[in-house]
Formats: C-alpha cells, structure tokens, sequence
C-alpha cells in the first residue's frame, strides 16, 4: 500500500534543504560532472530549489479534494523553472551528458530519501514524479540542441560574411595587378627576362583571382543554398573545346583528347558550364602523369547531355570517395597527389554545385586498373 500523500508532501517539505545538499555534495564529486567543481554551493543549487518546489505544490493540489489536480509532470518538467535551470547550466559550458547526468542524480537522491523513511510512493505520485523529472531531461536536449543551432548559425553567417568581404576587398588590388602586368607586357622594350618574370607574375594573379571567386562561390552555395545560374542556349561541344584548347596551351606537357557526340545543345548559364569543364578537366590534367592523356567525352542524348572526363593518375582512395565533394578536403588528405595541389580544395565542390543549379547529378568512380572519371548528367532543359 503507498503511504497518504501528505506524509510525502511532508517528507518533500522537510527534506527539501537536505535533498538540495545531498544532491549538490553528488554532483560535485561526480568525475563525470567536471564543471559542477568549479562551481559554487549557490551556483550549483541555482533553479533547482523552485524546481522541487513546483512538484510539491503539484502533489498538494492532487491531494485536495474536489480541487482540479496540479500541474502535470510534463508542465512541470518545462516550466520556467526548469528552462531557467538548463540555460544557467548551459552558461556555465556544461554538456547535455552532464546536465542529464546531474538530473538524474537529482531524481536518486528524492527516491533514495522515500527508500529510507520506508514510504512507498502511490502509482499517481511516482508518475509525476518520474515525468517531471524526464521532462526536464528532455526540455534540457531541446535547450542544447537550439543554444547550438543558433550559436552555430551565427558563427557560419560571420565567417561567410567575412569571406564575402574579404573576396570582395581582393578584387581591386588583384585586378589592378593583372591590369599592371597586361600593361607590361605590351611595352616593345621589355627584355625576354623581364617578359618572362611579367608572365609569372599574371598567372600567380591569375591563380589568386580564381581562389577569390571559389571562395565567394563557396559563400553563396552556403548562405544561399546554390550557385545562381543564368541559362541561355548554349553548346556545350563548343565550349568544351574551348576550355581543352586553353589546358593545352596552359599545359603543354599532357595531352587532352576530346571526343563529341550527338548534339549539345541546351539551356545551360555559359559561364558556369565553363567553369564546370575548366574544374574537371583541370583536376583531371593535374592528377594524370604527362605520358597519359586525359580523355574528355561529351555524349548528346535526348534529354539531356553527358560529360565524361577521365585519367589514369593514382587512383582516390576509397575512404576519400564519400566525401570527395566536400568543400576543403585537400587539407586533410593523404593522397600523394592531393597534398601537392596549391588550390583550396573548392574545384569539385563548385562542380557539384554548378551541376546541382542546372538539376543535373555528378558522380565519380576510381580504381587503379581503370583509372578516375568524373561523370556529369545536365538536362537540356535545366
């Protein structure tokens, strides 16, 4: 038989200072709770008193008859109290494993002092209790997971607006060099040595200006969900070949051979297919030693056009290919030929969100006796 409520309420009322110290001298030595220890008696107790304070004032309202019964363990458990307690916690930096550890200590130590006076909770009693006790546990995720969302979507939107402003600011200096070497270049008394220095100069220019635009690409898929497009109609096999002509002057060393079939012809923005095949094509020259060429074929079907560009470098490692799209994998890459690459790791990453503003699809297989193609579907139509 459960014990009358009132000796309970009793219990609860007498105990509560007790119950507040035993569970504050529990959490503190608990090593799984390492921020309770820094923390004071007062800090520790923080909410927690108002709390229990709820339950009891619950349990004494359902012991009145003919009153409506008190606030169920759901209310209480996501009362004011308990989202008071959970931010002040999350102030402090702990974890929801610490906070959910420290609340259930809180509900051992309230079933530990029942146990020991011998009173033995009704099914009424023990459910609000219980359920008061869960809900805490549960409004205490909710807090985290929103306190993080937030804390991370802020920290996302000031490093996307710094790239942007960053990108931005590059601009004008970039392009005051690559308009100053132009200049250069174009004067008839410029030595062979000199024209030569000029030209690395441009192509160094020529390289930061495209890390700038992947990075002010990489923003805009990030803040605005894609790449915006402007489709027009294009053909594609003209633009393929133009972007091959320009790798091969560009890298004299390797052989590129292109392959076109059917027509290829659609809605495609022109700029953006460029950059696509300059990306693929480019990656593919980069990993292929010169004595292979890289082979580049463009297949015109009903619906849609599909390029294929493959070479027969080392081949991506298998746990590489999951995330082979993923912007800034370079950094963290054992491949031999990865680590060797002076770009940012953006190339395939802007690939495939060039592929997705058209509502196309992009995949890539590699294996050593086959080599690596990259293979990218784009609807006539996009």
């Amino acid at each position: 038989m459960s014990q009358p409520l009132p000796r309970v309420l009793s219990l609860l009322r007498e105990r509560k200072d007790e119950l507040m110290r035993q569970w504050t001298s529990c959490i503190r030595h608990d090593p799984k709770i390492p921020q309770a220890s820094a923390l004071d008696e007062e800090e520790l107790r923080d909410y927690t008193p108002r709390l229990l304070e709820d339950l009891i004032d619950s349990l004494a309202q359902s012991a009145q008859p003919g009153t409506p019964g008190g606030a169920s363990g759901q209310e209480i458990g996501s009362s004011e109290a308990a989202k008071l307690h959970v931010s002040h916690r999350l102030a402090q930096r702990y974890s929801l494993a610490e906070e959910l550890r420290e609340l259930g200590a809180l509900r051992s130590v309230i079933i530990d002092m029942f146990v020991r006076e011998r009173v033995i909770l009704g099914d009424g009693e023990a459910q609000l209790v219980h359920s008061a006790l869960d809900e805490v546990m549960v409004t205490a995720a909710v807090e985290v997971e929103r306190t993080t969302s937030a804390e991370l979507r802020r920290d996302v939107a000031l490093r996307e607006l710094f790239i942007a402003i960053l990108g931005h600011d590059l601009r004008t200096p970039l392009s005051a060099v690559r308009f100053a070497t132009a200049t250069l270049l174009k004067h008839e008394d410029v030595t062979a040595a000199v024209a030569r220095l000029v030209q690395r100069i441009a192509a160094s220019n020529d390289r930061a200006v495209r890390m700038v635009e992947d990075m002010l690409d990489l923003t805009r898929v990030r803040c605005h969900g894609g790449l915006p497009v402007e489709p027009k109609q294009v053909d594609l096999r003209s633009i393929c070949r133009q972007v091959t002509v320009e790798l091969e002057l560009s890298h004299p060393e390797h052989t590129i051979r292109l392959k076109a079939h059917g027509d290829g012809h659609g809605m495609w923005d022109p700029g953006r297919m460029e950059q696509l095949m300059s990306n693929l094509i480019g990656n593919a020259v980069h990993y292929s030693p010169p004595e292979e060429p890289v082979l580049v074929e463009l297949r015109g079907q009903d619906q849609a056009v599909v390029l294929e560009v493959s070479n027969r470098g080392s081949p991506i490692p298998p746990e590489l290919l999951p995330v082979i799209f993923d912007p800034f994998r370079r950094g963290d890459q054992q491949h031999e030929d990865m680590r060797r690459s002076k770009g940012l790791g953006l190339g395939l990453f802007i690939a495939k969100a060039i592929v997705d503003a058209h509502g196309g699809s992009i995949e890539v297989t590699s294996k050593p006796e086959q080599g690596t193609t990259f293979r990218v579907m784009l609807p006539r139509s996009s």
